[in-house]
């Protein structure tokens, strides 16, 4: 057995924030437990070298859905970071962090204390901004550090012109929250090198001697002493297993698709559920694993006339030179994110707020061809020049679920998106896909288009079967612990859970609601909220 006073389950985004801020108190034991590996190394320094990295399972979780009705009963990959870092270690490094809106509606809906203008304090704290230029919605002060693209892709100028001539003005930054409109993305990089939330907050932190990480430790279940948690049952990667104990809190923070299944396989979940899987119920807390929220996005691409990136990496010499650039510069094509430009679109006029998200995707990969290992969503570049662009929507209406497959932590969990269950997702993503078909055919993009690379869609009812039979995930999921005031939320406004003492949730399985943009940057805030929350209770408490 092991102790301390926070015992910390995952080193992803939330939980990397969890550890350096808890443990900047001398006086505080932190120990933060990861199933996954150090987040280290060449491959996840490199920002191309996610396709290193997605589908091998010492890095990625590599769920698979269960196959799902809506969408054609496809079954979707679930990748998930697995390593300290978790999902920002792996992900797109694409950086944005919604509307104005989308936190105010969360307060509305019982969350006192998360409105746009109390996290707001928590973006600016977690990140250091490596612009040249200073905004007002910027730190520079933090951990994270968020940049402009160095080498971005020769075409983004054209998809800007073409947004504008499609109807959305061009937004200088996107985070102060307003989204409407067309912007530069931006990417969590320094100097050419992902910053993962592990890179930002923990690497920092190791030296700290009241700070103890330990990798390859799962979690099996968390230790209750009658209705309150104290400790940790892991298991090493040798088999063995130990108690961590926690003499204050247990904080879990294994993200949306393994918190509530550690919650059950703890007895805090569904009863019957529970029972049928021979789990003593700890408390009945019938909506955890439920909620779950997702992204929905479909794709299209194009053959331009002008050289990309996909076609400038096709011969030896050309791969050869960029991984010079990068090892001697550190910019060039092997630094750049899949996204490089977004926009902010409403499917409707008449709507509030955008209710899409348009990506201008700078690698086109070929379909056609086997993809590349294990990993469905990546397969070999184009062989000719390409430009694509995906669309999702904001705050989709679908909801699915996660549920035990047994009580072993062996078993991977059962996912079942329902990625389109809700008729509006689908008829939002018809319109968003002739928005697309709009902007392509925009004067800066119109007049470079050669081909296209789906089928032309003439029907809506063409445009329903594209959708049912490509949509995917936006590798967003979140919502299955969901806080809130009322009795069945499963964790509270402070993200303590309900029904127990001594346990919160941390991560992106807290949000009642999706954010209208990629959820990195909002999980990085939640992770500075909760240790906000955590210091000042502690502090009330003496």
């Amino acid at each position: 057995m092991i102790e301390a006073d926070y015992v910390i389950v995952g080193g992803g985004s939330a939980g990397s924030v969890l550890a350096a801020r808890l443990s900047e108190d001398p006086a505080i034991k932190v120990i933060l437990i990861e199933a996954g590996g150090s987040g280290r190394g060449f491959w996840v320094d490199m920002p191309a070298g996610v396709i290193k990295l997605v589908g091998n399972p010492k890095t990625d979780w590599c769920y698979t859905a269960e196959p799902d009705p809506s969408i054609n009963n496809r079954q979707v990959m679930w990748n998930a970071g697995k390593m300290l870092g978790g999902g920002s270690a792996l992900n797109g490094m694409a950086y944005n962090r919604g509307l104005r809106s989308d936190y105010d509606a969360w307060e509305a809906a019982g969350c006192p204390g998360w409105s746009f203008n109390d996290i707001f304090p928590y973006f600016l704290k977690g990140e250091d901004w490596q612009g040249e230029r200073d905004y007002q919605s910027h730190g520079r002060t933090g951990k994270f550090a968020i940049s402009p693209i160095r080498t971005p892709s020769p075409l983004v100028p054209a998809f800007i012109k073409a947004c504008e001539s499609a109807g959305l003005p061009f937004r200088d930054d996107p985070c102060g929250g307003e989204i409407d409109g067309v912007w530069k993305a931006l990417t969590f990089q320094r100097a050419g090198q992902r910053c993962s939330a592990a890179k930002g907050f923990l690497e920092p932190a190791r030296s700290r001697p009241n700070l103890e990480i330990l990798t390859y430790m799962q979690a099996n279940h968390i230790i209750f002493e009658g209705l309150r948690a104290v400790g940790v049952n892991a298991r090493r990667k040798d088999g063995s297993t130990i108690d961590v104990r926690a003499r204050r809190e247990v904080l879990i923070s294994a993200g949306a698709t393994q918190s509530p299944v550690i919650l059950m396989r703890s007895g805090i979940g569904p009863a019957e559920h529970l029972k049928a899987n021979g789990v003593a119920v700890v408390a009945d807390s019938r909506n955890v694993g439920q909620n779950l929220l997702e992204h929905p996005y479909i794709r299209l691409r194009w053959l331009v006339s002008k050289p990309t990136f996909n076609s400038q990496m096709q011969t030896l010499p050309q791969k050869a030179g960029q991984m010079l650039r990068y090892l001697f510069r550190r910019d060039g094509i092997l630094t750049s994110p899949m996204i490089q430009a977004i926009a902010g679109a409403k499917t409707l006029p008449e709507l509030p707020h955008p209710d899409v998200q348009v990506n201008f995707i700078s690698f086109v990969f070929d379909t056609t061809k086997p993809p590349l290992g294990k990993a469905a969503i990546v397969y070999p570049l184009h062989a000719h020049p390409a430009i694509g662009m995906s669309v999702s929507v904001n705050r989709a209406f679908s909801r699915g679920e996660i549920a035990l497959r047994s009580a072993d932590p062996r078993d991977q969990p059962v996912i079942r998106p329902n990625l389109l269950g809700d008729r509006r997702d689908v008829d939002t993503l018809v319109r968003a896909g002739k928005l697309l078909e709009r902007i392509a055919a925009s004067p800066g993009l119109g007049e470079l288009l050669v081909d296209r690379l789906e089928p032309e869609l003439r029907s809506d009812a063409d445009w329903e079967q594209f959708v049912r039979n490509t949509a995917g995930i936006g590798y967003h999921a979140s919502g299955t612990c969901r806080m809130g005031s009322d009795s069945h939320a499963v964790v509270d406004p402070q993200l303590r859970v309900r029904g127990v003492c001594g346990l919160r949730v941390v991560d992106a399985s807290i949000m009642p609601e999706l954010v209208s943009g990629n959820t990195t940057g909002p999980t990085v805030m939640i992770g500075e909220r909760a240790a906000a929350f955590i210091k000042e209770e502690a502090r009330a408490q003496g």
